[in-house]
């Protein structure tokens, strides 16, 4: 009995010995903060722009009741679920005297075939036209190719060069991501078009974002921009990548160049003979997007610009599918005819052989006279290339 009472003091006695050594203020116990979990800690020490985990979509739209939030971000979160995005939820937070909302989502595509990844670039014609009237005659030239083109146009428009006018063409290209099991979503921008009254381009955006999805951009919203003394229409789309801190830029396309160096005595002239060679690339499976004059020596020549299709293996640029080479004729003839003889002769044999020639020029080499073909090769891929 007395070893029990024993105990029992020793233990009450430690006890408050324990208890003494805590001061145990109430005041002080609410001030605490709340203990995290341990296995946050590492977690905390990952960049932002982690792979997977949780992101948040921002947007600085801003709306003068909660409701109205609320609302615009269930709309948001509806199209988001549409293009197979794993939404978490939407937030709505106080901004000053209004609100706003943000979406936390997965950036991690469960359906990567279902948003494409693209590139939106921007086509400059190199020619400047005196006459804004003729900028758009070549503007509209130049768009009926776009359209018989991969190349899916996003927007155009009339540019002023100090005293004269070109145009600029913006299009969407098709991006060749790297072999990768799983893809992520990237938020992103473009400008579109340009409005005297900010009115007019609020109205138009809905008919814009129609316009975009025919085309394959993923829009999930716009808003009107000034735009120097005008505006524009700023839209978001969602663009698939296979890397969210640094993605692949791989366009399927490019435009080059063909600078042709006959010479022609008129621009009129040298523009139809342009148009003329176009055959040629149409032949090889090429599409023009442009056929410009200018300038050489006292006279005038031909330049065309085409959309070529870029080859890819594992994401790494090997090649353009076509390229246009220069054939030199090694023999040297007396007379002027002669050479010329030859020379239809021979480009006769390329376009059979499936080389077919853009150009053809007799030149004289000191007291003789030679020629050369430009023509179109295509290139030797690898079946394994993309």
């Amino acid at each position: 009995m007395r070893n029990m009472i024993f105990m029992v003091f020793l233990g009450f006695t430690s006890i408050c010995v324990f208890s003494n050594e805590i001061d145990f203020k109430k005041e002080e116990i609410n001030k605490k903060p709340v203990p995290k979990p341990e296995y946050t800690t590492e977690k905390e020490k990952e960049p932002a722009n982690q792979q997977n985990g949780i992101l948040t979509y921002q947007t600085d739209e801003t709306f003068p009741f909660e409701s109205d939030a609320k609302k615009e971000c269930s709309n948001k979160l509806n199209i988001f679920k549409e293009l197979s995005i794993s939404v978490i939820g939407c937030n709505v937070l106080p901004r000053g005297n209004d609100y706003t909302y943000t979406i936390d989502y997965i950036p991690e595509l469960k359906n990567p075939d279902s948003i494409k990844s693209i590139i939106i670039e921007e086509y400059k014609s190199p020619k400047n036209y005196w006459n804004e009237n003729l900028s758009k005659a070549e503007l509209n030239k130049s768009l009926s190719k776009f359209a018989a083109s991969p190349l899916k146009v996003f927007d155009s428009k009339i540019i002023e060069v100090e005293n004269d006018y070109s145009f600029s063409v913006k299009y969407v290209n098709e991006n060749i991501l790297k072999k990768s099991k799983i893809y992520y979503i990237s938020f992103e921008k473009a400008v579109y078009g340009k409005y005297t009254f900010e009115s007019d381009a609020k109205k138009d955006i809905q008919n814009v974002i129609n316009k975009l999805k025919q085309i394959g951009i993923s829009a999930v919203g716009g808003k009107a921009i000034e735009n120097g003394n005008d505006y524009s229409i700023e839209i978001e789309y969602v663009n698939k990548v296979d890397n969210l801190s640094n993605p692949s830029k791989n366009p399927l396309y490019s435009i080059s160049n063909y600078f042709c160096e006959e010479t022609f005595p008129f621009e009129d002239n040298v523009l139809k003979e342009g148009e003329k060679r176009n055959q040629s690339f149409s032949k090889a499976g090429i599409n023009v997007i442009h056929n410009w004059a200018y300038p050489i020596d006292n006279d005038w020549s031909f330049s065309t610009d085409f959309a070529v299709k870029n080859i890819y293996k594992n994401g790494n640029f090997i090649s353009k599918e076509f390229y246009i080479k220069r054939y030199t004729n090694s023999q040297d003839f007396d007379f002027e005819n002669e050479a010329k003889k030859s020379m239809e002769e021979k480009v006769s044999n390329f376009n059979n052989a499936g080389l077919y020639v853009v150009s053809s020029k007799v030149y004289e080499t000191g007291n003789n006279y030679s020629f050369y073909i430009d023509y179109i090769e295509k290139q030797n891929i690898p079946k394994s290339a993309e």
